[in-house]
């Protein structure tokens, strides 16, 4: 039995001492790889930049229908606006006005606190606002370039649509203005610019 037994235990030391000849190679110590970088986030797709919309050369003042609902929407505290021209007509009709304190004050007994179309070439334009001219006076039979006219100048400020660099002097416009009395109107809105006329 003795016999029997050493083979079988020989063979297992033989086993056993094969299998701790093979040990696993050692693994080689790499450098710690930096996880992938985040993605990038992608920018949220811009809506594309609106068309500017080009000033005509030759502007239409009148006030139609039409324009009038469009401008009350666009700026409903104004709704049953004066119109400008028609308050100049008003004025030229009063034979007294002569000085440009009385065409003022006349002006002013017209319009004071309300909204106003005012229409027009302006002049004195700056950073803040411009100036528009208010005739009080009509202009004489005979007088081709306008000179015999007289009036005086409403200065707005706070202009919703007026851009100081857009807008150079004599160029018309169409504004739509809180009138605060003595030759001053504001806030506005300049509704050829804005898009509501």
């Amino acid at each position: 039995m003795r016999i029997a037994v050493i083979p079988v235990l020989s063979l297992l030391c033989i086993s056993v001492t094969a299998c701790d000849d093979k040990k696993p190679a050692p693994v080689a110590e790499t450098a710690a790889t930096p996880p992938p970088p985040a993605p990038t986030p992608q920018k949220s797709a811009e809506p594309p930049p609106e068309a500017k919309r080009s000033r005509p050369e030759k502007l239409e003042t009148e006030v139609t229908p039409e324009r009038r609902t469009k401008a009350e929407a666009a700026v409903p505290e104004a709704k049953g606006f004066l119109v400008g021209q028609t308050l100049e007509e008003k004025l030229k009709a009063m034979k007294t006005l002569k000085e440009k304190e009385a065409g003022v004050t006349a002006f002013d007994k017209l319009a004071k606190g309300k909204w106003v179309l005012f229409t027009g070439p302006i002049s004195n334009p700056t950073d803040s606002g411009f100036d528009l001219g208010i005739t009080y006076t009509p202009q004489i039979k005979g007088d081709m370039m306008g000179m015999s006219r007289q009036w005086f100048p409403v200065t707005f400020t706070d202009v919703k649509g007026y851009e100081a660099s857009k807008f150079k002097p004599g160029q018309v416009v169409v504004v739509l203005a809180k009138y605060e009395g003595k030759e001053k109107a504001s806030p506005g809105n300049e509704l050829v610019e804005t898009g509501n006329w």
